[in-house]
């Protein structure tokens, strides 16, 4: 019978210690939220570094369409890697450096050398007809009001403090 209950003892502490030092791994934790709008989430996933953030959208009254490229990095925050456009112009890469830009077709590529991106803000208006993508997964943006700020967020956190975040209030 002591045999027994030691085994078991001994078994809950490996189970005890093993759970400790896998919630206690870094992860990082990507979120769309709307600060304006109680900081409600309108995406959230653990994801992992290199991992791309698509953003595709139409840019200004020229409707220009824009595809910015982002990979997370693994201390949180973004890497901007590239952007693509079919023009220039206000609030487009003003590109002055010729070894960073090459012609894919339509498409002007724009190699953005990894800038480091703390977070994204964006407005969501439908006539930019933004489309966001995290690695091969499309983020439903169908509850997102017009004219709302979105705040795109990467965020090293422990796996416990990741799976404690998605446990509804």
């Amino acid at each position: 019978m002591r045999k027994s209950s030691s085994i078991f003892l001994i078994a809950v502490g490996l189970i005890l210690l093993v759970s400790i030092v896998l919630l206690s791994r870094d992860v990082l934790v990507l979120r769309i939220s709307l600060p304006h709008n109680e900081g409600q989430i309108v995406y959230r996933k653990m994801a992992s570094p290199g991992t791309e953030l698509r953003m595709h959208y139409i840019h200004s009254v020229e409707r220009t369409p824009v595809q910015g490229i982002f990979a997370l990095d693994s201390h949180g925050g973004f890497k901007a890697v590239r952007t693509l456009t079919t023009g220039t112009g206000t609030g487009l890469p003003n590109v002055v450096d010729d070894q960073h830009v090459s012609m894919q077709g339509k498409w002007m590529v724009i190699d953005e050398g990894n800038t480091p991106v703390p977070r994204i803000p964006f407005y969501y208006l439908p006539l930019n007809n933004l489309r966001i993508s995290v690695g091969d997964q499309e983020v439903d943006l169908n509850r997102v009001p017009p004219g709302s700020r979105l705040l795109i967020t990467n965020e090293k956190k422990t796996l416990a403090e990741a799976l404690a975040g998605k446990l509804p209030p």
